[in-house]
């Protein structure tokens, strides 16, 4: 059995020599990095967004089951747009898809970023990834203190972490990936603007929508910002500077990187517990949703 992955260039136009020989390098050590390569496909595309909505659709988890392929983005709410995406899909199959910009962008930063990849198809393939874990485990949700949309949140905050915190260990940081102070109060912005429409239009829903997108980003920020401190790549007085910047630091910091296993009711106990905070935040931001008497689910100003 082949032990190389599976490449497919998606792309409108044909990248030049150099660009693909560059790729070429880096997917070598991205398969150097995942236990299984041949049940890995990479796509490289220059129709990033659509082709990264195609695969996230096909996903075994997905929080959100309603979402079309079209209605994917890129662009985060504070203006950061992804580059690439680890997708899961039926049959023990993983899918990356890059976008071809990230070479031209720099390959430094273009090896962080692939190689970060890897470490969420580590996590996959070897079955500890926090992602959806609460679906393999014995799980309760406390519906008196969170709701799913926090749990799936803190879910992919602690990935998140793990691959970052592997990328550092492993001397892979391209500095001009790592986030800063600027990047949280970016998205507290977010989180004002939301917060104002929905005083100003009522538009329940809108503000929904608006409150978890900056909730779902600020999640991830702090897990990227958490690694970068506990491996000494981000400056922890220059961080604690952020708003709430250390507001899940505690919880994450003694998860390892994606070499050690971590058992599934371990990472679902951690993931609750970040949920709660993450709850808090929103609180912070102007926003409160949760489960009142009788159920459904109900979201209020503070």
């Amino acid at each position: 059995m082949s032990r190389e992955i599976n490449v497919t260039y998606r792309v409108v136009r044909d990248l030049p020599a150099a660009q693909r020989a560059t790729w070429s390098n880096l997917l070598a050590e991205f398969a150097a990095e995942v236990p299984t390569p041949e049940k890995v496909e990479v796509v490289i595309t220059d129709e990033y967004e659509k082709v990264a909505g195609q695969y996230q659709v096909q996903e075994v988890d997905r929080a959100n089951p309603s979402m079309t392929a079209e209605q994917y983005r890129a662009k985060k709410v504070d203006g950061a747009r992804a580059g690439a995406m680890t997708c899961v899909l039926p049959g023990g199959k993983v899918v990356v898809v890059a976008g071809s910009g990230l070479v031209p962008a720099g390959v430094r930063g273009a090896r962080h970023g692939l190689l970060h990849e890897a470490q969420h198809v580590r996590l996959a393939q070897r079955g500890d990834a926090a992602w959806g874990v609460h679906r393999r485990v014995p799980f309760t949700l406390p519906e008196r203190e969170i709701t799913f949309e926090f749990l799936w949140a803190a879910e992919s905050a602690i990935d998140e972490y793990r691959c970052e915190r592997t990328v550092h260990e492993r001397g892979w940081t391209d500095p001009t990936n790592t986030v800063r102070p600027g990047n949280v109060a970016s998205i507290v912005a977010t989180f004002r603007a939301a917060r104002m429409t929905w005083d100003v239009t009522g538009d329940l829903m809108g503000a929904y929508q608006a409150a978890f997108a900056s909730l779902d980003r600020m999640a991830n920020v702090l897990a990227y910002g958490a690694a970068g401190v506990v491996t000494g790549v981000i400056s922890a007085t220059a961080w604690a500077k952020a708003p709430v910047a250390g507001r899940i630091l505690d919880l994450l910091e003694d998860l390892p990187g994606t070499d050690m296993v971590v058992p599934r009711e371990d990472l679902a106990a951690v993931a609750v517990e970040v949920a709660k905070r993450l709850r808090r935040i929103l609180q912070e931001m102007g926003f409160d949703y949760f489960v009142p008497v009788g159920g459904g689910t109900y979201l209020k100003p503070m």
